[in-house]
């Protein structure tokens, strides 16, 4: 395996084999600090803000590098090499075999989609530095394309010295997760602790699938538009909430392919379109129109991007976005669409995401120095047992109402 291509798959079995000094020696975790939950009040004590930092992305991804914390499975991501080729440092990584590791696409993917087949999110292989100081993550493309995948980091830095562990623990969307709750603010950074949030930003537009589970029931875009030009519309995938009011489209007409002459060839044209807007039932097996009267209409767009064929929606400024599956912090950046993936000779339409160009996104899930995680790996420990008997008794099959 060439160097820059090196990755190493662990199968842990233990949260601190990844912040081992050398293979086989576990290094202690870090003391935990315990921190008083309430003042003297009774109230609940409100946590201090981290305190910015300055500190270069590539110095940070030097040495020891970032540790990342997928709920309780940790990961870890490092340029080791003191020597770049060609303007380029290796990347190296540990993380247990199937947990998310690295730095995600958009608000996260399963896939990016080049000429209709799906790369792997999280290759990494290289980095380079810019005069600004951004790195530039170059992913393996595996051929698929002869465009470059790349991605432009920028790590923010925070002092996290005596903040409550468990707040730092969360989703990439900023939820927290089980092991952030029972964590919770029962144990505190020690002081050298220094936590990192990844602004991302992609230099071209780029399809990403953000699940392999979701699926639209159609083989191609013209199938999709005549499911979905009659009474039931097409539901979106929404983020759940107190307020939310999940979105279903519907199509005034069938698309139809489209053709024109450029440069002595035929090439499909690009389209553009709207689509009725109508808010649907909630927990429900089929789509189903709350009321029939439409809440407005999304611009349609069907275009081949990176050598995928895709649609994609922009809804209207007053709709709050979680209703149509996208957070209000990528609002800008993120685009609801389909795409139609190859898989062996068949195709199929997959549910997806245009990340459009130079829109950056910021990765809410925290990335730690050592020291910092040395103190996670001790508060995880410490809090296993709660943690795995609460998560087993979630994947226990649940009575049924008589």
């Amino acid at each position: 395996m060439k160097p820059h291509t090196l990755r190493t798959l662990l199968a842990l079995t233990s949260a601190g084999l990844l912040l081992t000094g050398c293979a086989g020696n576990v290094v202690d975790p870090a003391p935990i600090e315990t921190v008083q939950a309430k003042a003297q009040t009774g109230k609940a004590k409100q946590p201090d803000k981290p305190v910015p930092m300055s500190v270069a992305t590539f110095q940070a991804l030097r040495g020891d590098g970032l540790y990342y914390f997928d709920n309780a499975a940790p990961s870890r991501f490092f340029v080791s090499e003191s020597i770049a080729t060609n303007g380029r440092w290796p990347v190296e990584e540990e993380f247990r075999r199937g947990a998310s590791h690295g730095f995600t696409w958009g608000s996260g993917a399963a896939a990016i989609l080049r000429n209709g087949r799906a790369l792997d999110p999280q290759a990494a292989e290289s980095v380079s530095v810019e005069k600004n100081g951004d790195v530039i993550l170059h992913f393996r493309n595996e051929k698929n394309s002869k465009e470059t995948l790349t991605l432009r980091l920028k790590l923010e830095a925070y002092d996290l010295s005596g903040l409550p562990i468990g707040y730092y623990l969360v989703t990439r969307s900023g939820r927290s997760t089980p092991a952030g709750y029972f964590i919770g603010e029962r144990y505190v950074f020690p002081q050298g602790s220094v936590g990192y949030r990844a602004v991302l930003t992609t230099p071209k537009d780029e399809v990403i699938v953000p699940t392999k589970q979701a699926f639209s029931g159609s083989e191609t875009i013209e199938a999709f538009s005549q499911r979905f030009t009659k009474e039931i519309p097409y539901c979106l995938r929404y983020i759940p909430g107190k307020r939310s009011e999940p979105i279903g489209l519907r199509f005034d007409e069938p698309i139809q392919k489209k053709t024109v002459k450029q440069k002595g060839k035929t090439v499909e044209a690009a389209q553009k379109g709207e689509v009725e807007l109508y808010e649907v039932k909630k927990g429900t097996l089929f789509c189903a129109k709350e009321k029939e009267r439409s809440i407005g209409e999304a611009d349609w767009n069907l275009r081949w991007v990176n050598g995928t064929r895709t649609i994609s929606f922009t809804f209207p400024e007053h709709l709050n976005p979680e209703d149509y599956g996208v957070a209000k912090a990528h609002r800008d950046a993120l685009r609801v669409a389909l795409a139609q993936e190859k898989a062996g000779k068949k195709t199929k339409l997959v549910p997806a995401r245009l990340w459009l160009a130079g829109k950056p996104i910021t990765d809410y899930q925290w990335r730690f120095n050592r020291k910092a995680a040395e103190a996670i790996e001790a508060a995880l420990k410490a809090t296993e047992e709660k943690r795995e008997a609460w998560e087993a008794k979630q994947k226990r099959p649940q009575p049924k109402n008589k």
